[in-house]
């Protein structure tokens, strides 16, 4: 058997493999990686327990006892003294998880939060923007830092000076030709200037001086968007984060502690509208830089009547809402549209620099298109959301064999299954299997599923909600959290190792199967109900954190679920669901990574969420009476030349699905996802998107220039201070 074909034996077979291979005296492999083989078998080993924490930190100590490769302590030097200490207690000292969460807590950790810091004239008392003293107590290299930063800001910005008051105290932090490039490595420029504004007056004057100049302005926040959605060489970027926080990894903000650092300001301040009434939705008004660890925690703070959440989000912490809001972002169950849908408000700066609001009680006709605008209409400041009483959860998540998780469509033949992944089932089992994965999709408050590529079971995470508060707990606990991170550490290493990198060259599924096992491994499985872990809804939504820290590629497509009889346009809400083609569409993609064996190229899960239709005039989900099926593909960021031509073949595995009438779907992209270099059924991605969304594309046009009426500015202006060269493209011209 060839090595490549070695991805057919099961994950565990395949580790044992790896671990023959560093026994191997004739090679110095193992000598290079000392302690992995061990790991490895110990992993497979069903007799021996290795938890989760000890997983994570032997991982890390092969590398910290390698003798030849110096990746771990390379990897040490992206982090600060005192981080580089904690990584260090938990590896080398092997102290648990639990001590070191307690003491993120008690000390706090810089998110760079000098480049959020203002610039001030020298005349202004700079100690009063420092936080407070009780954090400090460590910080006299942070002060100097801060010092040392302000000043060469005033160096750099002479020629460029505009504020954030009226007073005229508060500098705006400006950067000059500062280079740009999203989280995704996918968009890359360099601006002329990059504003990191703190309030809305200080947007307003931008938008002036970009006027006065005749510059373009986009918005950014932790740059997540993979499609081409921001500014270009020249223009104006207004960053809602300071830079480090948004661009530096590794990234702290999911660490607990994390917000003694966060510089409060009125872009990233919350504040109810009204008083919320027990029992009742309640208005929440947020800043556009307030991200979801911001928003979480701050839920989780209300009591009684005041306690909230939102029903839905994404799962990232390290996100804001002005960069989940405007690409029109989701979360999941069929009972719940987008988190644009629940936009009651929104303030924006309009071409003139004049604040703007919009919102459901003035102008609920106008809220379709401003609710999901992607910047058109101006630089958003604040949205107010429609958010619920707090709720809870209890999460009994699954690993289920893959053939039971979401069985293979009618079709699939059990011939046609990577045998790995073959079970033997009755047909008494097999209807049982397709029952309940049909009753989690359609009826779940929450439905998710996650295949690690190559493994042989699927992590299901569906759960309900409650009004029962009882037993709720921080989920994940500060010592999760930690290791969640230290996670992020080990991927990174795994990444960028020399040593491992050659066990690479000789198994091509190494690195894709090391990381599915420890990824699978990691998440929970709750085989007694007894055991589910209850927590508040924000914390089940967000149950991962530090993704921020691991770069990745990402394609999702939005599938309209379709009746089982006649059509979607015919169809009744209550009406059955052919939900084989959701079941099509998920092992198209499982057999997809099976067929390119040779590179592996998917190193990260396969994810599979069912949402609800929307009313937002662009979103992918408008018109999918039934729901959606939000698919997606990821792999790790350095697969680029892998990934670009198997993303297109799962893409084209997509769009062949066709509805009763044998009509393709109306599957659209994720508009924030991979999509604008793509191709449908041959035709460049940017030609459909504009036949598929041709109604709506009018609709948006013609209410755009009604919302510019009635507030006084002028849209082909707002198409030249606010598009870019893609928007441009979609709504503004026929090319």
């Amino acid at each position: 058997m060839s090595h490549t074909d070695l991805i057919f034996e099961k994950s565990g077979s395949r580790l044992l493999r790896l671990s023959e291979k560093l026994h191997d005296k004739h090679d110095k492999l193992g000598e290079e990686l000392p302690g992995l083989a061990q790991l490895l078998e110990d992993i497979v080993d069903p007799n021996t327990d290795v938890p989760r924490e000890d997983s994570v930190r032997r991982l890390l100590q092969v590398f910290w006892k390698s003798a030849t490769d110096g990746t771990y302590s390379g990897i040490l030097n992206h982090y600060s003294n005192k981080e580089k200490d904690f990584i260090r207690a938990f590896v080398e000292d092997q102290r648990p998880a639990k001590d070191i969460g307690r003491e993120f807590d008690d000390v706090g950790v810089s998110l760079g939060s000098r480049e959020e810091l203002p610039v001030l004239d020298e005349q202004e008392d700079r100690s009063s923007i420092f936080p407070s003293s009780s954090h400090l107590h460590h910080g006299g290299s942070l002060f100097s830092a801060i010092s040392k930063t302000i000043k060469s800001f005033e160096e750099r910005i002479e020629h460029v000076t505009l504020y954030n008051d009226e007073t005229k105290k508060v500098k705006i932090a400006v950067y000059i030709d500062e280079k740009f490039q999203n989280w995704g490595l996918t968009v890359k420029n360099t601006p002329s200037l990059t504003f990191v504004p703190s309030t809305s007056w200080g947007i307003q004057q931008i938008i002036k001086y970009a006027k006065a100049r005749n510059l373009k302005v986009r918005a950014s926040g932790y740059r997540h968007s993979w499609s081409p959605i921001f500014s270009a060489d020249g223009q104006i970027v207004i960053s809602t984060l300071g830079l480090y926080r948004s661009t530096v990894l590794p990234n702290l903000e999911s660490l607990p502690g994390s917000q003694f650092f966060i510089r409060g300001t009125e872009l990233n301040s919350i504040d109810f509208v009204g008083e919320p009434k027990r029992g009742q939705k309640r208005l929440v008004r947020i800043g556009t830089a307030v991200t979801n660890q911001m928003f979480r925690r701050w839920c989780n703070k209300q009591k009684l009547d005041a306690a909230s959440t939102l029903p839905l989000n994404v799962i990232m912490v390290e996100i804001t809402f002005g960069g989940s809001n405007a690409p029109i972002c989701h979360g999941a169950g069929r009972k719940h549209p987008t988190l644009s849908d629940l936009v009651h408000a929104i303030e924006y700066v309009d071409v003139n620099g004049n604040m703007q609001t919009i919102s459901k009680d003035q102008d609920p006709k106008f809220m379709s298109v401003a609710s999901g605008c992607f910047g058109l209409l101006g630089i958003v400041t604040h949205i107010t959301l429609e958010l619920d009483p707090m709720t809870y959860t209890a999460m009994v998540p699954r690993k289920i064999p893959v053939m039971q998780a979401i069985p293979p469509p009618p079709g699939l033949a059990d011939e046609d299954i990577p045998e790995p992944l073959r079970i033997n089932m009755s047909p008494q089992e097999r209807a049982e299997a397709q029952a309940n994965f049909e009753k989690q999709a359609a009826d779940a408050y929450y439905p998710e599923w996650f295949w690690f590529p190559y493994t042989s079971k699927v992590w299901v995470n569906c759960w309900d909600n409650t009004e029962d508060s009882q037993g709720a707990e921080e989920y994940p606990s500060k010592a999760e959290v930690f290791v969640q991170w230290a996670e992020t550490v080990a991927i990174q290493v795994i990444q960028e190792s020399e040593a491992f990198f050659k066990l690479q060259n000789l198994f091509p599924w190494a690195q894709a199967t090391l990381l599915s096992k420890l990824g699978l491994y990691a998440m929970p499985d709750i085989t007694d109900p007894k055991d589910a872990i209850k927590t508040n809804l924000p914390d089940a939504m967000h149950f991962r954190r530090a993704i921020q820290n691991v770069r990745v590629r990402d394609i999702e497509l939005e599938i309209p679920l379709q009746p089982k009889v006649g059509s979607l346009k015919d169809a009744g809400q209550d009406d059955p669901i052919n939900w084989s083609l959701v079941q099509k569409a998920w092992w198209d993609a499982i057999l997809a990574a099976y067929k390119h064996k040779d590179t592996c190229p998917q190193r990260m899960p396969l994810e599979l969420r069912i949402t609800g239709p929307s009313n937002v005039t662009m979103a992918p989900f408008r018109g999918h009476k039934l729901g959606t099926c939000s698919i997606e593909v990821l792999t790790l960021q350095n697969m680029e030349a892998e990934w670009t031509p198997y993303a297109q073949y799962v893409l084209d595995k997509w769009m062949e699905l066709k509805d009763n009438q044998g009509q393709y779907l109306e599957t659209r992209p994720h508009w924030a996802k991979e999509w604008a270099t793509m191709t449908v059924r041959g035709r460049p991605m940017l030609e459909y998107i504009k036949d598929s969304y041709r109604n709506a594309i009018d609709e948006f046009r013609e209410t755009m220039g009604q919302i510019a009426a009635k507030q006084g500015w002028d849209v082909k202006e707002a198409q030249l201070r606010f598009s870019n060269e893609l928007f441009d493209k979609i709504f503004f011209t026929g090319k």
